[in-house]
């Protein structure tokens, strides 16, 4: 895992931490080397979706149970 940001293009990141600022938010995204986001042929490796779902699963229950 690994901590990266770009620009501010997600107006609701805004909007939450408006309304909820105590809260940490966290935007989890996959696309594929190829892909052309926000195009409209843009597409993503089912198996890229399938890696994310799974480590962001782990990394939920392991910062929710740490040991």
């Amino acid at each position: 895992m690994v901590r990266s940001g770009q620009g501010g293009s997600i107006p609701l990141c805004n909007v939450l931490a408006e309304r909820f600022p105590d809260a940490e938010i966290a935007l989890i995204g996959v696309e594929e080397p190829g892909c052309l986001i926000h195009a409209p042929n843009e597409s993503v490796d089912p198996s890229e979706i399938e890696r994310m779902a799974l480590a962001e699963a782990l990394f939920l229950s392991r910062f929710a149970n740490p040991s």
